[in-house]
């Protein structure tokens, strides 16, 4: 029995970390989104690393880290909400890119100043060794989630 208990006790430090990171960097009681935006919008608006620049459907979810089918539902939905457009490439018409509309881009550097707004207000309440300490082991997690 020990090593459910041991799991157990593994499962609520591992929701314990989510919900804190959660409230300190997404739910915010100070402010919220500042759009509609889900967080797979969210997602899909950051997969296009340039804001200028049209991807394959592919790429685009090499860089969301989903698969194609799913990034392919979150394009219909940014270009339902006229974020994004489809594009036919002049050269192969069999070739689709995707590339965000005016619009799309505004929300996106919107979106990515506040978030930027909010760190810095997070981070400003930490030393410079907390802030090194905080980001050594945000890495080290995020080196680990990558094995599993």
């Amino acid at each position: 029995m020990r090593k459910l208990d041991n799991l157990d006790g593994q499962m609520i430090v591992v929701r314990e970390f989510i919900d804190e990171f959660y409230n300190k960097t997404v739910f915010q009681e100070e402010g919220d989104l500042s759009s509609d935006l889900t967080a797979s919008q969210v997602k899909s608006l950051f997969a296009f690393r340039e804001e200028n620049k049209a991807y394959p459907i592919g790429e685009l979810g090499k860089n969301a880290r989903v698969k194609r089918s799913t990034i392919t539902d979150m394009v219909d939905r940014l270009e339902r909400d006229g974020i994004a457009e489809r594009l036919r490439d002049d050269g192969d018409r069999r070739v689709v890119k995707v590339r965000l509309t005016d619009k799309g881009k505004k929300i996106r550097r919107e979106f990515y100043q506040k978030r930027r707004q909010e760190m810095e207000g997070i981070f400003s309440k930490l030393t410079e060794n907390e802030k090194r300490t905080l980001l050594d082991h945000l890495r080290g997690a995020y080196q680990l989630l990558r094995k599993i």
